[in-house]
């Protein structure tokens, strides 16, 4: 299939047995579907419309959803998709996605009319997910040193990676003029890049690999090049993951885990004051996203990590539940079963994870799923 073309959409509507949720199942159970990364931009700021990446014909590529209408509009083609990593820029105007881990990709979402903003050096490799600032106007990514990398097919791999010490650089990209400066560079492997929404100077990031032998999880850099700190100093047996900005930049919240201990802990990491604090306990969830203030929480539930080298001592029982966290009142409720499966599909990771996150209204939660079949794309309705 080509850019341009409309696929029309037979949803299917069912209430989740556990507590009567309404659930809408967006995309077919029988082709790959599934939505990017949980903190990047999917819906158009009316919330009509939504991002999402399919196997239709055989390519994985983006499309833009009308909500109301039932169809997709086909964004990309061909082969190579980063389909975590793309989101919409804040107007609303363009698709911006990495290709083949080389080209940075800007899309015209009324036009379909595709450039290349920036392309990545011959002896590197584009890694991970890249974010743009608040007014899209630059991005911050990870760049791997081709002679270290190794496609992360499995969990395995992804131990191995990490033990490699990969020489890595965290780069910011003009997205105006395509030009690039190297923000931090270190034999780590660095991943998820975030600018502090609004705050341009500050940029996340993370030492990435096996939870249990990452010496701290969680940097933050300014956008310069200086002042390269830690944001907490890891207990003994602690884990940390998932970290994210509250979208409105108000600060950092993450996930926080120890060894034979089944529950988890959300913190909240104040850039201003450079504080952490607990927020509350919770379920064992993997991801977690925010509203826009931050006072409203999903979680997934999860089983016992991969992402560990001691298995063992982090093994829990599956929970199949997505969860609403209230920050206010420090509680909690499921919201529906996702029931995901969280396996590796055809050498990809992520493509079983729900990353469940609001709807800009606050009155839905979207996530992905394998239950039904392949994975697919569900919008569940937030209880009252």
């Amino acid at each position: 299939m080509a850019k341009g073309s409309v696929i029309a959409l037979d949803y299917h509507t069912y209430q989740d047995a556990g507590t009567g949720v309404e659930v809408i199942r967006l995309t077919p159970p029988d082709v790959l579907c599934h939505r990017n990364y949980f903190y990047q931009k999917c819906f158009t700021r009316a919330g009509d419309k939504l991002l999402f990446a399919g196997e239709f014909e055989g390519n994985r590529n983006y499309y833009l959803l009308d909500l109301a209408k039932r169809k997709a509009v086909q964004l990309t083609e061909g082969s190579g998709d980063n389909t975590f990593g793309g989101f919409l820029s804040h107007d609303d105007r363009y698709l911006y996605y990495v290709k083949h881990e080389r080209r940075l990709q800007r899309v015209d979402l009324s036009t379909q009319h595709e450039e290349t903003i920036y392309e990545v050096p011959e002896e590197w490799v584009g890694y991970g997910t890249w974010v743009a600032n608040s007014e899209c106007t630059s991005l911050v990514g990870i760049e791997i040193d081709r002679k270290d990398w190794v496609p992360l097919t499995d969990w395995k791999v992804f131990q191995t990676f990490f033990t490699r010490q990969p020489h890595c650089r965290l780069l910011r990209i003009d997205l105006n003029s395509g030009k690039s400066h190297v923000i931090h560079e270190a034999n780590a492997w660095l991943g998820h890049p975030i600018y502090r929404p609004y705050h341009n100077e500050t940029v996340a990031f993370c030492h990435e690999g096996p939870h249990d032998m990452v010496d701290a999880r969680m940097w933050l850099v300014n956008e310069d090049g200086s002042h390269v700190r830690k944001v907490k100093e890891h207990a003994e047996g602690e884990s940390c993951t998932h970290e994210f900005w509250v979208p409105d930049g108000s600060a950092l919240i993450y996930v926080s885990y120890l060894k034979n201990q089944p529950d988890r802990q959300i913190w909240r990491f104040d850039p201003d004051t450079n504080t952490n604090e607990i927020v509350m306990t919770m379920p064992a969830c993997s991801h977690l996203m925010s509203n826009e203030t931050g006072t409203l929480l999903v979680g997934d539930g999860v089983g016992t990590p991969v992402d560990v080298q001691d298995a063992k001592g982090y093994s829990i029982d599956n929970d199949p539940w997505l969860y609403l966290f209230d920050v206010h009142s420090k509680t909690h409720k499921r919201i529906a079963a996702h029931n995901s499966s969280w396996r590796v599909l055809d050498g990809d990771r992520q493509v079983t994870h729900p990353h469940p996150s609001f709807t800009p209204d606050d009155k839905q939660i979207l996530f992905s799923s394998d239950f039904e079949g392949k994975p697919a794309i569900y919008l569940a309705a937030l209880p009252n």
